[in-house]
């Protein structure tokens, strides 16, 4: 008799990472209030994205036989969302940030995960008194880093911004650097109406050295790199893409959850609702349906391009850019919609509805959702590329 094999037995037995969501769903719903409240996430909840591998989607370190990969990413945070918005943002923006580190020297991701436990990687905006210098042993880094969303949980902390030289100077490229926490002060800076529980403060770094092996040319990581081909495609496609879609995830799966605490609420009314009600959830169904549709449109466009191991091309970039904020807009609408004919009762802070409508209108004001530059750019691009056969909704 052969051996057996016990792999493809855990395989079958282990529930999939949107199963393991879907388990964890009611206790995020019951958490999400109280985590908007005192502006994070609780430990029971991380503790529960830890252990369920939540975090690890596309880690370098996942185990060959769990290897979902980014569509299961933002279908984990979609579904997060309809709960818990700041939960889903954990799972496809912060988690996400271990394609980074795929991307690395194996040196450095030796170094990152040498210990053999989880890592969770944050990253911060340059500020106006960010600042990196050149130094013999690596760079140094100063000043107060923004909106780093869990920051409180992570072990490492990404940063990119140009280099300056002795005289002040900063340089034409951009560095990535990977800084451990351990070196991170967290200003308790976070204080929003919106997304509240993902703990986005800024962080103070004061003359940190980070080793020249924990420095990277940006470029270079983000960039294709043919020689990653063998392993997963967010490891050697440009990643651009890939890491400013995420933000879908939670958009749609936050939209979806209003919907469904509207749905509820109807239902719970002691007198049927009226037509005008009825019209205005089959109006936001309609427009949820479409979102949704197009939504896969652009997981799927861009999850066949990494297996083909392409980068997309300007075109596809644009309307990538273009139908992500049309997702968004759509998803604004649906809420909007619903809120607006509510009714002022409804306007408390633990109305499930009203919860949703603060983390959807935080999450679409991100740049990667702009919906005058996505636009702009796009309609420059019609006008003046040479015409094509194609026709503008092609994925």
């Amino acid at each position: 008799m052969g051996e057996i094999d016990t792999h493809s037995l855990d395989e079958a037995v282990r529930p999939t990472p949107v199963e393991r969501v879907r388990q964890r769903l009611a206790g995020w719903h019951q958490r999400a209030a109280d985590a908007e409240k005192n502006r994070k996430l609780s430990q029971a909840t991380f503790d529960e994205l830890f252990s369920d591998g939540l975090l690890e989607l596309v880690s370098p370190r996942r185990k060959p036989w769990d290897a979902p990969g980014w569509p299961t990413l933002m279908e984990a945070s979609r579904l997060a969302a309809t709960a818990c918005a700041s939960t889903a943002w954990m799972i496809s923006l912060v988690g996400g940030h271990a394609a980074i580190a795929g991307r690395l020297s194996h040196a450095c991701q030796h170094r990152l995960y040498q210990d053999d436990r989880p890592q969770l990687f944050a990253s911060a905006s340059v500020g106006p008194h960010s600042r990196l210098s050149a130094d013999s042993d690596g760079i140094r880094v100063n000043g107060t880093w923004r909106f780093s969303s869990g920051i409180e949980q992570a072990t490492w902390l990404l940063l990119n911004g140009p280099v300056t030289d002795h005289s002040g100077t900063p340089g034409t490229e951009r560095m990535l650097l990977v800084v451990s926490t351990r070196d991170v002060e967290i200003l308790d800076t976070w204080d929003t109406c919106g997304m509240a529980a993902t703990g986005s403060h800024d962080v103070l770094l004061q003359d940190v050295l980070v080793p020249a092996e924990q420095v990277f040319r940006l470029e270079d990581i983000f960039a294709h790199r043919t020689s990653e081909s063998s392993g997963d495609y967010l490891y050697s496609v440009p990643i651009v893409p890939f890491i400013t879609t995420s933000i879908l995830g939670p958009v749609l799966g936050c939209a979806e959850g209003a919907y469904a605490a509207y749905v509820e609420s109807l239902r719970q009314q002691k007198v049927p609702a009226l037509a005008p009600a009825k019209e205005r959830l089959a109006h936001s169904a309609a427009q949820l349906s479409a979102a949704s549709t197009l939504y896969t449109t652009l997981v799927t466009l861009l999850h066949e391009s990494g297996q083909a191991r392409r980068s997309l091309s300007m075109d596809e970039l644009l309307r990538l850019k273009r139908d992500r904020a049309y997702v968004a807009r759509l998803c604004l609408q649906v809420i909007q919609r619903l809120v607006e004919h509510a009714g002022a009762s409804s306007m408390t802070r633990d109305n499930t509805l009203h919860r949703h409508w603060r983390d959807l209108q935080a999450m679409v004001a991100h740049r990667d959702l702009h919906w005058d530059s996505a636009m702009q750019a796009f309609a420059d691009f019609a006008v003046d590329a040479p015409v094509c056969s194609q026709p503008l909704n092609t994925p």
